[in-house]
């Protein structure tokens, strides 16, 4: 093998193409919209001897050990399969959360969330393993990845809370709780988390008609905000976008909170290389955003559906 094909201990992450989701509504009325709402993404994957040495001289490229984008048990293969999961659960989500703002009543239901990794630092390393069903958070009880993320995100780092988990042992089931301090986000600054891979158990969405948002093998649930967008979007005969080139990124969660998302300088590169004149970016990304800001780009920090929907308004009626 060529040496410079071997691989590093590094993944690096670098500008991705900006997508304009193709979606599908069956035969439900839908319109199409002049501007732009495009989801940003990037490119992470292993890095070679050649991509490491060009990740050091090329500003848009960034490298991570590998130890904190893999966690312990999981191989690559896995942990691809893991993120277009959780682009599947992004994408029910973000159309729960554009139906519900049109008016429609979603109802969801899953079976808890289960254990699929643990990162090498985790103070619950020693206390979940994979397999694990994660039900509850202080006795609040809890059935997707979503209602975790959305529960965790009420309590502050250093704080002690108690899970509920079914474990199985010799085939029995068991009700377990583990207490675990609650540790920055190793991607999110000011973030908390536990310090493991998720999915949730047969998550399912009650929506009124069909809609197949076209992802392909696009994977993370950073692109909740934006399919969000478009759905609403082409779902109301107004143009939200009135014709602007709008981009963003963030999670989104089933009661419409925008969170934060890994690589936000990747996809500012990206966003500005399409041209965008508005982006929006989560609360938690947006110091790291704001230099990339110039005249004829205004980045733009957003909580939640609503606010996205509201500045998308006001910038695009002026």
């Amino acid at each position: 093998m060529p040496i410079g094909l071997i691989t590093t201990d590094y993944y690096f992450m670098s500008p991705g193409p900006p997508y304009q989701w193709e979606i599908d509504y069956g035969n439900n009325e839908n319109y199409e919209f002049e501007g732009n709402l495009y989801q940003l993404t990037v490119r992470r994957d292993e890095a070679n001897v050649f991509v490491y040495l060009w990740s050091l001289v090329n500003p848009s490229y960034d490298l991570y050990p590998k130890e904190l984008i893999l966690p312990d048990g999981v191989t690559p293969q896995e942990l691809s399969e893991i993120s277009i999961q959780n682009m599947r659960t992004s994408e029910n989500v973000a159309i729960a959360v554009a139906l519900k703002n049109i008016g429609y009543e979603i109802e969801t239901k899953g079976e808890g969330v289960a254990v699929v990794g643990l990162l090498d630092d985790s103070p619950v390393k020693n206390k979940l393993k994979k397999g694990d069903l994660l039900n509850s958070i202080n006795n609040v009880q809890i059935f997707s990845a979503t209602e975790f993320i959305s529960t965790l995100r009420t309590y502050s780092i250093g704080e002690t809370v108690s899970i509920g988990l079914i474990r199985v042992v010799d085939g029995v089931s068991e009700q377990l709780f583990i207490e675990t301090t609650l540790i920055e986000h190793v991607e999110y600054k000011g973030e908390p988390m536990v310090g493991f891979l998720a999915t949730t158990v047969n998550e399912r969405f009650d929506f009124p008609f069909e809609v197949d948002i076209k992802t392909g093998n696009v994977g993370g649930p950073s692109a909740g905000l934006m399919m969000a967008l478009n759905v609403y979007n082409n779902l109301i005969p107004q143009d939200i976008t009135n014709s602007m080139v709008v981009a963003g990124t963030g999670t989104i969660e089933i009661d419409g909170s925008v969170g934060p998302v890994g690589g936000i300088k990747q996809k500012i590169i990206a966003a500005k290389r399409a041209g965008a004149e508005l982006i929006l970016v989560p609360v938690a990304n947006f110091e790291e955003a704001k230099p990339f800001e110039t005249d004829d780009t205004a980045i733009i920090a957003v909580e939640s559906f609503d606010d996205a929907l509201s500045v998308i308004l006001q910038y695009s009626s002026r």
